[in-house]
């Protein structure tokens, strides 16, 4: 990790483990924020970086199933580049983001079955919710990846990458820094903001990808997306009315240069809004689950209360709602059902304390029934489906 990623994981993601960075504790056992939180962070990390260079390198082998799934993904991405055109078009170009998406939860995992929300796949390669559940019905049918077990309430369903040939085969590709170096950063590229800008979208991205890796002409550029000539022209077009694209063809590439483009686009901020909003109906969800399994003992309800009853929504104002959805309050009012009402609260909560609300929401989850138990009996045949 740079420093930088240090200091987004302490103030932008809020990592729990990076709390005393934020707060301090005082005298009666309670956090306090940190005059310069700032400051403290970057004492740790001269402190972290000192002790890095005095301690001698690790000849620590990766464990057996860190190798498999290394394995895993280097079959998988020389298998996804000798078939271009299945990823051609936009629909392409998003299922081609999903796969990377679960290649880089598998390496994270260690493991080849993760678990892996919709929401969680969609906030990590920078799609809707929407696209993923649509998409993965596709992958699915033509065995890129395979549902271990199903969804149950607030739990995940547990994914793998697909394995032609019963995974006996192996390309005799041979994983390395680089190659996650480069998933890595596709996938950064993908959640960054400028792709919410309606003039560009996931084809502006694959567009841009190509005109930064070679000098391409129109004509090989749409060849190579499965898309006309006059679509990767409007894109272009729209890259170099952002500033991420000359008149000749030349992308231009760099964090800044994307943050500038989202901000030219008034797209800033997009990416973090939709994982707000998702984190959000993922707490609700939880939320609903506390009150019917574990209404005497949980600590969340003992701070949100019961959740929302239809008379109890009737009384949040839309315009609360709206706002908590991340929609103008301008338009038509919201609906006040119980789900808006408990999203309204459940942002007001995180409002108060963001770093705690989230452990208290991942705590509560934790207390809840084993997925299995949660499983229909008429599910269980079709976990490994």
């Amino acid at each position: 990790m740079q420093y930088r990623d240090v200091h987004e994981a302490a103030f932008t993601d809020r990592w729990p483990g990076l709390e005393f960075v934020r707060t301090s504790r005082t005298s009666a056992g309670e956090r306090t924020p940190r005059f310069d939180a700032e400051a403290e962070l970057t004492r740790q990390w001269t402190k972290a970086v000192t002790a890095a260079s005095f301690t001698p390198r690790s000849t620590t082998a990766p464990s057996p199933a860190r190798r498999a799934a290394e394995a895993i993904v280097a079959e998988l991405l020389p298998r996804m580049n000798a078939q271009p055109d299945r990823w051609a078009g936009k629909t392409g170009a998003q299922d081609r983001l999903l796969l990377l998406g679960l290649a880089a939860r598998t390496l994270a995992a260690a493991a080849d079955n993760v678990q892996l929300s919709e929401r969680d796949w969609a906030s990590a390669v920078g799609l809707t919710r929407d696209v993923v559940t649509s998409r993965l019905k596709v992958l699915i049918q033509q065995g890129w990846i395979a549902r271990v077990q199903r969804s149950a309430g607030p739990w995940a369903a547990v994914w793998r990458i697909g394995r032609p040939g019963g995974g006996k085969q192996r390309s005799g590709a041979v994983f390395s820094a680089e190659l996650e170096q480069r998933l890595q950063g596709e996938l950064e590229h993908a959640r960054a903001d400028i792709w919410h800008a309606r003039s560009l979208g996931v084809l502006g991205l694959r567009v841009w990808e190509l005109l930064s890796s070679e000098r391409l002409s129109v004509k090989q550029v749409a060849a190579r997306l499965g898309v006309c000539a006059a679509t990767v022209r409007n894109k272009i077009a729209a890259l170099q009315s952002y500033g991420l694209a000359t008149s000749s063809g030349r992308a231009y590439q760099g964090r800044s240069r994307l943050a500038r483009a989202a901000a030219l686009a008034g797209v800033t901020g997009a990416h973090a809004d939709r994982v707000r909003l998702y984190r959000l109906q993922s707490a609700v969800f939880v939320w609903w689950f506390t009150t019917r399994y574990q209404p005497e003992r949980s600590d969340a309800l003992a701070e949100w209360g019961m959740f929302p009853t239809p008379d109890e929504a009737e009384n949040v104002h839309p315009v609360d709602i709206a706002l908590a959805y991340g929609v103008t309050s301008t338009g038509p009012p919201v609906q006040a059902t119980t789900w808006g009402a408990a999203m309204a609260a459940q942002e007001r909560h995180r409002e108060h304390d963001p770093g705690s609300w989230w452990e208290l929401v991942a705590a509560t989850r934790a207390a809840l029934p084993a997925p299995d138990m949660l499983l229909a009996p008429h599910q269980w045949a079709a976990t490994a489906a």
